[in-house]
């Protein structure tokens, strides 16, 4: 034991260093639980070696035994000791972490969620509407896209992601046709499926599927990218010598996702019907050729046409979510939060655009 009880004198003896501090410190909350006077001496005649951390070990406690309005006395420390100790009690920054109490109540928490809700929003169609004056600025004047970064953009976005389009909208495409002719059969009408699905595929299905996956790896792309950027200080850097963040970092993303995003719906669209083709084909004993020519015969133009036209506004949206969550970004923890964010509200939107302009599609007969 390092400490006379009856006395309340603790004996700082031996090695206080960061090896052999952990047992020290077991006798020194032992004796700051078992005092029960006001006064405490700490006797630093035995004390051999001490480090940093030894020293702020003592420091805590002294500081300890000081809320409770107990001044420790310090017996035999020798003025190299007190030297240290003056200095390292000056730069002592230690908080220990108490439990803090909510004063809030449940009205207040619904309060603050709704302004903060609010406030964000309204920070996001800010940024939405600088974003796509500088977008439509762009177009106009085609010389100041950058062309290195977007077609470097359009490679993360499209070229890798394709396989994954492929298979995914081959085996929807399957699974689509396959449930359609079952339940069509049921009625002797099993042939229809053929431009049923193919006309769903075309207009909701393989658009919105694909708008999906590539919300799932660009946004979040996106998101690390520009987050990490920032985390950097890289934007810093960029403002500081007088260059635009949104034309150099955030203009080439939404370009890229423009050209791109209706090449890889088309892409998806040939592979949902090729997984149709396939299941009409040996479960409907359908030709390839028989297939194809339903498709010219009952499958109008406008059906892909509008799947193809979602495309671009889809890109917009993926790359414009993408980013904004990425300058959200303050520090390394927030990477991780941030991108998740950024997918599940690429998705969300993705519903709500998709679903308005399926409404309204319907409305005017297109």
């Amino acid at each position: 034991m390092g400490y006379n009880k009856v006395n309340n004198i603790f004996k700082i003896s031996g090695d206080w260093e960061y090896d052999t501090i952990e047992h020290h410190i077991k006798d020194m909350d032992k004796f700051y639980l078992d005092n029960k006077t006001n006064q405490i001496t700490f006797d630093f005649s035995h004390l051999k070696k001490i480090d940093s951390s030894g020293m702020i070990v003592i420091i805590r406690y002294i500081n300890l035994f000081k809320k409770q309005n107990i001044t420790p006395t310090l017996l035999n420390i020798s003025k190299k000791h007190q030297n240290m100790l003056t200095l390292y009690t000056s730069n002592y920054t230690h908080k220990d972490n108490l439990p803090t109490v909510s004063t809030t109540n449940f009205f207040e928490d619904i309060g603050d969620t709704a302004h903060s809700t609010f406030v964000n929003f309204k920070h996001f169609l800010y940024f939405i509407g600088r974003i796509l004056v500088i977008f439509l600025y762009t177009l106009r004047h085609p010389s100041q896209i950058k062309i290195k970064a977007t077609i470097n953009q359009m490679d993360i976005a499209a070229i890798y992601i394709l396989p994954i389009i492929g298979l995914s909208l081959f085996l929807v495409g399957f699974v689509t046709a396959y449930q359609g002719a079952d339940q069509l059969g049921r009625f002797g009408a099993s042939i229809i499926v053929v431009e049923m699905s193919t006309m769903s595929m075309f207009r909701e299905i393989a658009p919105f599927l694909a708008a999906v996956i590539v919300a799932g790896r660009s946004a979040s792309s996106f998101t690390a990218q520009i987050g990490t950027m920032k985390i950097t200080e890289e934007i810093s850097a960029m403002k500081t010598m007088g260059l635009d963040v949104d034309r150099f970092l955030i203009i080439p993303r939404i370009v890229a996702l423009v050209i791109v995003m209706p090449l890889i719906v088309f892409f998806a669209d040939m592979a949902a019907m090729a997984g149709e083709m396939v299941i009409v084909k040996y479960h409907l004993g359908i030709p390839y050729t028989q297939f194809i020519d339903r498709i010219y015969e009952y499958v109008e133009l406008r059906h892909i046409m509008l799947g193809l036209c979602k495309a671009p506004l889809f890109g917009i949206l993926i790359a414009i979510i993408g980013c904004y969550r990425g300058l959200q970004v303050q520090k390394g923890t927030d990477i991780g939060r941030y991108t998740t964010k950024s997918v599940v509200d690429a998705i969300f939107w993705l519903i709500i655009v998709n679903a308005l302009i399926s409404l309204l599609s319907i409305e005017l007969g297109f």
